[in-house]
């Protein structure tokens, strides 16, 4: 493909989708393309468009979360421009996610995109159960080499679709009612007298949902559940109040994770990390990266 220009348009709650729109960029430009790299916070500007869209973003409750919908509305019409879907998930591409990327895509070509490629991709988990730190390293290693794999074939013209499961596809219009739930849990977020009024949650949350009014916080309608600010807290005050079953309970940080992995120099065999039946999305992912031995 004759790509000199393209645009990186993410959404990411604590972290990971913004790693992975960190590995697209360096490969991007590695081959001289100049890269625009937008993250969808608030009410955000629309983008100057370029030869290419790569559009990311973790998937929420078996699809793409509300910010992704939302600017997909505001986006002007295209003719034939070639865009690539990546998500971002834990497990891996394995059902029930299978048919995460298909609303995204049918609205991309709906606005005269050529969706070229689409793509699941790995990274640790911070939903409902953690990975080790060795398993977590093993991913984060993976992902920068999956992900100039996968750059390298688009750059060769070679197109990539899936066919998701049928019953993934019920399964991915039931998580709209995520948006409902994410009001729920918004909105019983609760803040403990570890709190410190330092602001952090207010500054950082990506839907500008959490304001602070004398010292008090008001939490919006508008979160998605993304749980940036249930783990990025430095005080560690903010608990969902409905929930709770979500949060990892040892937390989640991914800038400490990849801080410790810098010192692992042994990885242990894919099939050993990835021995439970319901990392087998995971499994698949680092055979694919060649990386390590099975």
């Amino acid at each position: 493909m004759n790509i000199k220009s393209a645009n990186l348009v993410y959404f990411t709650g604590t972290g990971g989708t913004a790693r992975v729109a960190e590995a697209f960029e360096r490969s991007l430009m590695k081959r001289s393309i100049t890269v625009q790299r937008t993250e969808l916070r608030g009410a955000t500007t629309p983008v100057v468009f370029e030869d290419m869209l790569v559009l990311l973003f973790p998937v929420y409750a078996f699809n793409a979360p509300k910010p992704i919908a939302e600017w997909l509305k505001k986006i002007q019409p295209v003719e034939g421009r070639p865009a690539v879907v990546v998500s971002v998930s834990g497990g891996g591409e394995i059902s029930p996610n299978t048919a995460c990327r298909t609303a995204t895509i049918r609205h991309l070509e709906e606005k005269g995109y050529d969706v070229v490629y689409e793509k699941m991709v790995v990274m640790p988990s911070n939903f409902l159960f953690g990975f080790d730190e060795s398993l977590s390293a093993m991913i984060l290693h993976a992902t920068p080499v999956i992900v100039d794999k996968v750059v390298a074939e688009i750059m060769e013209g070679e197109r990539h679709r899936t066919v998701p499961y049928g019953i993934d596809r019920i399964a991915s219009k039931l998580g709209y009612l995520e948006v409902f739930g994410g009001r729920i849990f918004g909105r019983y977020l609760k803040v403990s007298d570890k709190c410190a009024n330092c602001g952090w949650c207010e500054k950082l949350c990506p839907r500008d949902n959490i304001k602070i009014i004398d010292g008090r916080h008001i939490f919006g309608n508008d979160c998605v559940i993304c749980l940036r600010c249930v783990y990025g807290c430095p005080q560690k005050a903010i608990e969902p109040g409905f929930g709770k079953f979500m949060v990892v309970p040892e937390g989640f940080n991914l800038s400490k994770l990849e801080s410790r992995m810098d010192h692992l120099t042994v990885y242990p065999r894919i099939s050993q990390a990835t021995s439970q039946s319901s990392l087998r999305g995971v499994r698949d992912y680092l055979i694919e990266s060649n990386c390590f031995k099975l």
